[in-house]
C-alpha cells in the first residue's frame, strides 16, 4: 500500500513536471494575460519563479500578487501563507473531502491532490481566467479527485445536499489588497461552514492583518467555533482555524506539524508555521482590539467596508 502511493506519487510529481516542461525554455517575461472583470489576470516568468498577479485596468502598476510556482519544485510551497493552510492536516490528517473557496493559481489544491491521494478535493472560484492560467501555467490537472466550479464560495456551500460533509474547509477569497468579501465573513456563513463540516472537521481562513476590520472577523469566527487559533506568518497574512472537535494545546500542534513534516516530506517547513500559532493568551495579546471588535451579520455590513479595501 505504501509502496503503492509512493510509486503513484513519482508518476504523479513527473506529470507535473512535463506539463510545466515548456516554460522552462521560456525567458523572463509576461506569459500569459487576458481581461477578467475589472482586472488583467497575468502570469510573469521571473527565472525560476511563475507568478499569477491580478493587474486592475484602470491603474496597471497594481501587481495584486496570487499564486507564485517553484519551476525547479513545483510541490514546494513558496508562499507562508499557503504552508500555515496545511496546518489542517494537523487537525485532520487523513481527510476523506476538502472544500476550498477560491482556487486562483491553484497551489494548494494541487499539493494536496499529490500528498493525500486518497482524498477529494472540491474547489470554487469566481474567475474563469484565472483556472484557464493555472492549467495552463501552474501545473494543474482536474480529475475526479480534483474538481473547480465556477461559482460563488457561499452558494456552492449552500447547495450542496444536507448529509454533505467536508473534514477540512478552507477560505482563501482574500485580494492581495486587502479585500475579503462580506459574504464570506459573517456569522451566518461561519454556520453554514459549521453544518457542512464533520464532527472532528476544520475551518481555516487567509486574511490579512492589517486589515481594518481584522479584530472584527476574528470575533465573528469566534462566535461559531468553540476552540481558535491564529498562524500569524511573518508575511501579511494571518490563518484563522477554527473548529467545534478536541482542542490542542501549542505544543500538541508543533508535534502533530513535525510528524506530518517528517512523514510527508514537505519541502516547506510546516513546523515553522505550526511555532507561529497563537492559541489562548497568546491569541488575546496579539489581537489587543478583540474585546471590542464586532460580530459582522449578512444584513449589517459595519460602514465603510465596501470602500475602505486595506486602509
Amino acid at each position: 500500500m505504501i509502496d503503492d502511493r509512493k510509486n503513484w506519487q513519482l508518476m504523479n510529481l513527473a506529470a507535473i513536471q512535463q506539463r510545466l516542461a515548456w516554460l522552462q525554455q521560456q525567458p523572463d517575461k509576461v506569459i500569459f494575460c487576458k481581461e477578467s472583470g475589472v482586472h488583467y489576470v497575468a502570469v510573469t516568468k521571473e527565472r525560476s519563479h511563475i507568478k499569477l498577479s491580478l493587474v486592475e485596468k484602470v491603474n496597471q502598476q497594481t501587481d495584486l500578487l496570487q499564486s507564485v510556482l517553484d519551476l525547479n519544485n513545483p510541490l514546494h510551497l513558496v508562499s507562508e501563507y499557503t504552508q500555515a493552510m496545511m496546518l489542517g492536516l494537523v487537525w485532520q490528517s487523513q481527510p476523506q473531502r476538502i472544500y476550498i473557496a477560491g482556487f486562483g493559481g491553484g497551489r494548494i489544491p494541487l499539493v494536496l491532490h499529490h500528498y493525500l491521494p486518497e482524498t477529494v478535493i472540491e474547489c470554487t472560484d469566481v474567475d474563469p481566467i484565472a483556472i484557464q492560467a493555472a492549467t495552463q501555467c501552474f501545473g494543474v490537472q482536474f480529475d475526479d479527485r480534483l474538481t473547480v466550479t465556477i461559482q460563488d464560495g457561499r452558494e456552492y456551500l449552500e447547495q450542496q445536499k444536507s448529509d454533505t460533509q467536508y473534514d477540512i474547509i478552507m477560505i482563501d477569497v482574500a485580494f492581495g489588497n486587502g479585500y475579503f468579501p462580506h459574504r464570506l465573513a459573517t456569522k451566518e456563513f461561519y454556520h453554514l461552514c459549521e453544518k457542512r463540516l464533520s464532527s472532528e472537521g476544520v475551518v481555516l481562513v487567509n486574511m490579512l492583518q492589517r486589515d481594518k476590520f481584522y479584530a472584527d472577523k476574528i470575533k465573528t469566527f469566534q462566535s461559531v467555533f468553540s476552540h481558535v487559533c491564529v498562524c500569524v506568518c511573518q508575511e501579511s497574512n494571518s490563518i484563522l482555524i477554527g473548529s467545534n472537535s478536541q482542542i490542542l494545546e501549542k505544543d500538541e500542534i508543533v508535534a502533530k506539524a513535525k510528524h506530518l513534516q517528517d512523514s510527508h516530506q514537505f519541502s516547506f517547513p510546516l513546523t515553522d508555521r505550526a511555532l507561529e500559532v497563537k492559541v489562548g493568551r497568546e491569541l488575546a495579546e496579539a489581537v489587543p482590539t478583540l474585546n471590542k471588535a464586532q460580530i459582522f451579520h449578512d444584513n449589517s455590513p459595519p460602514a465603510g467596508y465596501f470602500d475602505c479595501w486595506l486602509f
